[in-house]
């Protein structure tokens, strides 16, 4: 009678307890496509919460026991766009890059379910305060007691996570296996964020009643309204190893994860904007945009003007912190204009030096000739005001009439003593942190809007060492680490195909040919073989990286002619190659600092202008042939890879 009284006690406590479900395996029977959503069928798993029911399987599903839509998922994942984990193999004790996944059997006994609470506190190894309040922990009789403080020990390879990825509209999802009972202090798994750095416990997020036997599986499903750090975040499992509320009361019981397929999670699934030519122009001006018929803007955003406190600073909760930014609200009204004429839109985030920003840099100190700094993330209060700031302009340019399409993580970043600085660092250190901070920013951003492309930028010197590190160098180290990080990252290059040198725009005539050859060992990577970039690029890591020329310029020094002959040859090469999204002109008008280097690579009042504006026009030989012919030579056309005149006026690209 005692038992049984027990037992009814136990199924009423968990009857009441909100964001739990308990469910026995045994007992139940340019077009980015929309993210994965669930279906409109019956719930098939008890969800008790007090706001509202997430687990909804899609239709077809309802007749599987819940272990196996739960082993499907792991099964299934990498088999999406931006999702490769299905290959991963995981191996006790081993941290986790991804999700881990192959280790585990179908035949879990149980699966539990757990939803995300409201937990605000942070808090760092070692602070005593209250982490938060436990539910019901005590055990009810000693049957129970043996039943739940006996098992496995807590250590980091006793369980897996299996899954950890955006799962729909507002929700990600992290799966884990426990093969046994994990031997605990309480009655509960736990997850928690972990600090990026370190994998230790920093923050619990929430719990799930433990599962009782061996091969089990438990699934939390967090909601991302109001908490957008949940598709930012690493996590762990953690049970309770000590008495006592406090950080140090836990243990790490598996590995750990970054949410892959955050797209899958983001609010606004429409489909990318693919412009309706390449031309682009590197501008904050409505009127240049609309004059020159440009089909992208390209717009450069200076940290430090997020940071300014005006009229337009707006307070920003992330992960529990209050922030203060600017709605730059000049920049909003530019990127809607630009929604509103069909300009697609593009955005380079710059971490330029200033008081507001000195935290935020990696190096601490101003460079000796650096322009703009490489993010810190190696300290956790720097990392979290990056990551918010992150947040808050995926939110602020994430909106159906204010988007923007392609973000660019800082300039030439291969060159990174004037461009990306920073401090003392190693080639691999520099590799990490670039990559860590390209996988924030690629989470925020398309955690908001699903079809948000995120870039790396380089330089054009290919296999040159001589400024920084080559950019084939920096790419593909980059490339592997962060897919390391988080496996199925669809980064993408922005890249700088100036002639060499920039003070000669005659990319054609041969000059230096030794520097610019047709293989993957050239020194140089210019318009004149920037096929050997496409056909690298495709060949390693896929079509769906896509490239796009965010700064290209032509000096008039030489002559009008030469200038404006060297413009369309190179919006040819660029309309011709499938792998090329766009062709963005730097500079609108000449810079007097860059004309006193021997650089008037601006267009207006220049012959250039004409061919700018109607270069990718019906009409286009009829403003470009003279000057290719008298410049390049009658057969210009034998210059330009895959030439086709209708691709000289329309987007050709292949997927």
């Amino acid at each position: 009678m005692k038992k049984k009284l027990a037992a009814c006690l136990l199924v009423l406590v968990l009857a009441v307890m909100p964001g739990v479900s308990v469910v026995s395996g045994a007992d139940t029977g340019m077009d980015f496509g929309s993210a994965d959503m669930p279906g409109d069928g019956a719930d098939t798993d008890r969800v008790v919460d007090n706001e509202q029911s997430f687990l909804q399987e899609p239709a077809g599903d309802s007749g599987q026991a819940d272990g196996e839509i739960d082993q499907e998922e792991g099964n299934q994942a990498g088999e999406n766009e931006g999702d490769q984990q299905s290959g991963d193999v995981f191996v006790p004790g081993q941290e986790g890059t991804g999700s881990e996944s192959g280790m585990y059997g179908p035949d879990e006994t149980e699966t539990f379910y757990g939803e995300s609470e409201e937990s605000d506190e942070l808090l760092t190894s070692g602070e005593e305060e209250e982490l938060f309040t436990e539910g019901v922990e005590e055990f009810s009789d000693a049957e129970e007691l043996e039943l739940f403080s006996s098992g496995a020990a807590a250590n980091a390879s006793a369980a897996g996570i299996t899954s950890c990825k955006g799962y729909s509209a507002g929700q990600v999802r992290v799966t884990v296996k426990i093969p046994t009972l994990v031997k605990s202090k309480d009655k509960y798994y736990y997850l928690f964020q972990v600090n990026p750095n370190t994998n230790k416990l920093s923050k619990k997020v929430t719990k799930v009643r433990k599962p009782e036997g061996d091969n089990a599986s438990v699934t939390f499903k967090l909601n991302t309204s109001g908490h957008p750090e949940y598709v930012m975040s690493k996590y762990a499992l953690a049970a309770k190893t000590k008495s006592g509320s406090s950080l140090s009361s836990y243990t790490r019981i598996s590995g750990t994860s970054y949410v892959s397929s955050p797209e899958k999670a983001a609010a606004d699934t429409s489909a990318y904007a693919v412009p309706a030519s390449k031309k682009g122009l590197q501008t904050t001006n409505i009127s240049q945009l609309t004059e020159t018929k440009s089909k992208t803007a390209f717009i450069n955003l200076p940290v430090s003007i997020l940071m300014t406190d005006n009229a337009e600073r707006v307070t920003y909760t992330y992960n529990g912190k209050t922030y203060n930014f600017n709605k730059i609200g000049g920049y909003t009204q530019l990127v809607r204009q630009c929604n509103q004429k069909g300009i697609q839109v593009t955005m380079q985030i710059l971490l330029d030096w200033s008081s507001s920003t000195k935290s935020l840099t990696a190096s601490g100190s101003q460079g000796p000739r650096s322009s703009y700094y490489a993010w810190n993330t190696a300290n956790a209060a720097s990392r979290q005001k990056m990551e918010a700031l992150f947040s808050f302009i995926s939110e602020l340019f994430g909106s159906s009439d204010c988007y923007v399409s392609n973000w660019i993580l800082g300039n030439e970043v291969n060159t990174y003593s004037v461009w990306n600085y920073p401090g003392n660092m190693s080639k691999t250190q520099y590799v990490a942190n670039y990559s860590e901070t390209f996988r924030c920013l690629y989470n925020a951003v398309r955690g908001k809007k699903a079809s948000s492309k995120v870039f790396i930028c380089l330089d054009h010197y290919w296999n040159h060492t001589g400024q920084g590190y080559a950019a084939r160098d920096m790419m593909d180290s980059f490339a592997k680490k962060v897919n390391s990080l988080q496996p199925g990252v669809n980064w993408n290059l922005a890249y700088h195909a100036y002639p060499f040198p920039l003070t000669d725009p005659r990319f054609w005539s041969g000059n230096n040919s030794n520097y610019l050859t047709n293989n993957s060992n050239s020194t140089v990577i210019s318009l004149n073989n920037l096929s050997v970039l496409t056909n690298y690029v495709k060949k390693n890591y896929g079509s769906k990286t896509r490239v796009i020329l965010s700064e290209q310029g032509f000096t008039s020094t030489k002559g009008q002619d030469t200038q404006a002959a060297a413009l369309a040859l190179g919006y040819y090469i660029a309309a011709c190659n499938p792998m090329i999204d766009a062709f963005i002109i730097r500079s609108y008008q000449d810079e007097s600092h860059e004309v006193a280097q021997g650089l008037a690579m601006g267009i207006k009042g220049k012959k250039a202008f004409k061919v700018f504006v109607n270069m990718d026009s019906s009409k286009t030989l009829t403003y470009t042939n003279s000057y290719l012919k008298k410049q390049v030579g009658s057969k210009w056309t034998a210059k330009v890879p895959g030439y086709n005149k209708k691709r000289l006026y329309s987007m050709y690209r292949v997927v």
